[in-house]
């Protein structure tokens, strides 16, 4: 028990980690499904561990591509062509 809650942890860590470094929800919702999936296997046990590692995929994939939709209040960098100075201006979508 106490090696499926640290590895669901590790997993669980690794998802948000994985997820931050894209705002793509396509990359973020397949992370988050087969995270979802691999933390659901160890959780369930018999014949639940199928059901288990599904219910995990399903959930895994809604957080994952909703991770990236925390982009909107984000700023990018960029560099006026002209005059060689950046400036920060929201990022485009």
């Amino acid at each position: 028990m106490l090696r499926s809650l640290f590895l669901t942890g590790v997993l669980g860590g690794s998802m948000a980690v994985m997820a931050g470094c894209t705002d793509d929800r396509n990359i973020n919702a397949a992370t988050g499904a087969l995270t979802g999936a691999a933390v659901g296997s160890q959780i369930g046990s018999g014949s639940g561990r199928t059901a288990a590692a599904l219910a995990g995929a399903a959930a895994g994939t809604a957080i994952g591509a909703n991770a990236g939709n925390r982009s909107s209040n984000r700023t990018c960098l960029y560099r006026d062509q002209r005059t060689g100075g950046t400036y920060r201006a929201p990022c485009p979508n």
